[in-house]
């Protein structure tokens, strides 16, 4: 019984050092739901890796993502919770424990402190020495149950003091019961939106986009005989003021144009231009086009030349950035040539480079001469023009080469066209050979173009005619500007020139009413043009322009 005592002593003090550690290791801050950070699975890696092909593929492949990652999320913190809740558990266990050790023990000792004192008094026969000895286990084992009694106190209010963390621990749960409810009822929701998204794909790769009867006729894999008409209008009109007359002007009507494009099926394209004037309606062009296949058209009909740039792109009042045609495109190349016959004209880039080249060849009737190839027929230009009325026995035949570089906006060629009669009396041979470059980028568009018309007229006016000219034009519009009006406006230079030769050009100057205007006699002279342009919508201008003519 004397070794007792302590050995309960020390059994406690190491109970209480244990139960001590438990409470500082327990005082951690718990880990929060943020530290669990789901790592992206193999098949979202596979996914993302993946080029998306469509938009439907995109969001599909987005709400798939989400999924994997809400699944992520909520099983990270499910497991983060059971490792808290296991270790908090286990905790309160072991303290448990030694509370009820330590229970045991002062019920032991109290236990003996009865036992000891219902003995009988014999002891009372024993000497001093005895009963200071008694008194102080005594003593001892007050103290020892003083001890047992603190250290209890100790650990409930360590108890007391986990109270807080246990609350939190049971928010925490409260709030990932909450939080997996709302994913459970968001993986719904995405999982509704995947099948929705799913059978809209389904839906639109089974049943096509709902156009109207007569739209649908166009694409069908039969084909059809369907005959959809468009029909574009060119209007012009003018004013012109001359310096050389003081207050004096004249209003002008330049002519009424439709332009009928009639779609006869995928490969045939049918298309007529009329044109109404003060001086009467006629037939401007009228052709069927068949499409061979991406790099070959067939033309058959009443078309444009295919001659030089202007002939068939800048020619139309409505692209021509001035209000009229260069000195060069009246009396040295013919404006507007219009011919009947076959063509065969396309486009392809050269082997895969940025570089596409551009071809078109032809053969039609020959050119129309007026007076039986007197002087004044050969003179005038506009007389020789058109390949359906006063045609000669002859035949004309001709093409174009050029080149397109898209990306920097340059286009250049060259064009030949060849007037051949039958016989030497039939009429001259006529040879038209034009070159040209053009430049369109950004807000600059510049636009150079030579002409040179030689015809063999010797045996019937003594001598060779020679017509030769240019023009360079160069126009700037700023698109980008912030200001509506100043986009609107366009601001025009063109130089164009003209030479004669084997012609009278005093006899011309002085019949000028012959050709119409004095700027259409065969004289050799220059032109300024300067010209503003404003847009009040993409298709109607306003044209104002100043003009120099002089002769050189």
């Amino acid at each position: 019984m004397r070794h007792y005592p302590s050995a309960v002593i020390i059994w406690s003090v190491l109970i209480s050092g244990m139960a001590l550690g438990d409470y500082e290791a327990s005082a951690q801050p718990v880990p929060t739901e943020s530290a669990a950070k789901p790592k992206p699975t193999a098949d979202v890696l596979a996914a993302l890796a993946e080029p998306p092909k469509t938009e439907e593929a995109k969001l599909l492949s987005a709400v798939r993502e989400a999924l994997e990652r809400n699944a992520q999320e909520i099983k990270s913190l499910k497991e983060q919770y059971a490792k808290d809740m296991a270790e908090q558990k286990k905790k309160v266990e072991a303290q448990q424990k030694q509370i009820e050790s330590l229970e045991r023990s002062a019920q032991v000792l109290q236990d003996r402190l009865k036992t000891q004192g219902a003995a009988p008094n014999a002891a009372e026969a024993q000497n001093a020495q005895g009963q200071d000895r008694q008194k102080q286990l005594t003593d001892l084992q007050q103290k020892e149950i003083g001890l047992l009694e603190e250290e209890s106190k100790l650990l409930a209010e360590q108890l007391e003091q986990q109270a807080p963390a246990i609350e939190k621990l049971q928010g925490q749960t409260a709030t990932l019961e909450s939080r997996e409810k709302q994913s459970a009822q968001r993986d719904l929701e995405l999982d509704n939106a995947y099948n929705s998204l799913t059978d809209l794909v389904d839906a639109q790769q089974r049943n096509p986009p709902w156009f109207p009867a007569p739209l649908k006729e166009l694409f069908t894999p039969s084909g059809n005989n369907a005959t959809p008409l468009s029909i574009y209008n060119d209007f012009a009109t003018g004013y012109n003021l001359f310096n050389q007359k003081r207050g004096a002007g004249q209003f002008s009507f330049g002519q009424y144009a439709p332009f009928f494009l009639m779609q006869l099926n995928k490969r045939m394209l049918l298309s007529a231009q009329t044109g109404f004037s003060p001086a009467g309606a006629g037939l401007a062009q009228a052709q069927i086009d068949l499409l061979i296949n991406d790099w070959l058209t067939a033309n058959v009909g009443y078309f444009l030349a295919p001659i030089g740039f202007w002939n068939e792109r800048l020619d139309a009042v409505w692209i021509n950035k001035l209000p009229d045609v260069p000195l060069v495109m009246r009396q040295v190349i013919p404006d507007n040539l219009t011919i009947t016959g076959l063509q065969f004209r396309g486009a392809k880039y050269l082997f895969g480079s940025p570089i596409k080249l551009e071809y078109a060849i032809f053969a039609s009737n020959g050119l129309g001469i007026p007076g039986g190839g007197r002087r004044p027929g050969w003179a005038n230009l506009g007389a020789l023009s058109g390949t359906t009325s006063g045609v000669n026995n002859a035949a004309a035949y001709g093409g174009r080469i050029g080149f397109w570089l898209p990306t920097l906006g340059i286009n250049f060629g060259v064009s030949e066209f060849v007037n051949s009669p039958y016989s030497k009396s039939d009429g001259a041979v006529v040879s038209i050979w034009q070159p040209y470059f053009n430049y369109h980028r950004g807000n600059w568009d510049f636009r150079f173009e030579y002409g040179n018309n030689y015809e063999y007229t010797k045996p019937f006016i003594g001598d060779n005619i020679d017509r030769t000219g240019f023009y360079t034009q160069i126009a700037y519009r700023d698109y980008q500007s912030l200001k509506k009006h100043k986009q609107r406006l366009e601001y025009v230079f063109r130089y164009s020139e003209t030479k004669f030769r084997g012609l009278n050009q005093a006899g011309a100057a002085a019949n000028v009413n012959v050709y119409g205007t004095p700027m259409d006699a065969p004289v050799d002279r220059n032109q300024f043009t300067i010209g503003v342009n404003y847009y009040l919508y993409a298709s109607t201008v306003l044209k104002f322009a100043y003009e120099i003519n002089s002769r050189s």
